[in-house]
């Protein structure tokens, strides 16, 4: 699945709950969304490497466009 990062702390508790996870209860999680639907994942930073990590999701990266 491809994903986008929000760049957004907050607390709250991991949607993904691998085994590494750190948030299974509130702790520091950051969005993600899924592209190209936009849905929201509420994800801890130790699930979210993982997942990237293991192949599962893909970061898509955001690409600037110079106007002349």
């Amino acid at each position: 699945m491809r994903i986008e990062r929000s760049g957004v702390v907050m607390v709250g508790v991991c949607a993904v709950q691998t085994g590494v996870c750190t948030a299974k209860e509130p702790g520091p999680i950051t969005a993600v969304w899924t592209a190209p639907a936009r849905n929201q994942i509420d994800v801890c930073q130790a699930c979210l490497n993982k997942m990237v990590g293991d192949g599962v999701w893909k970061e898509e990266v955001a690409h600037e466009q110079n106007q002349s």
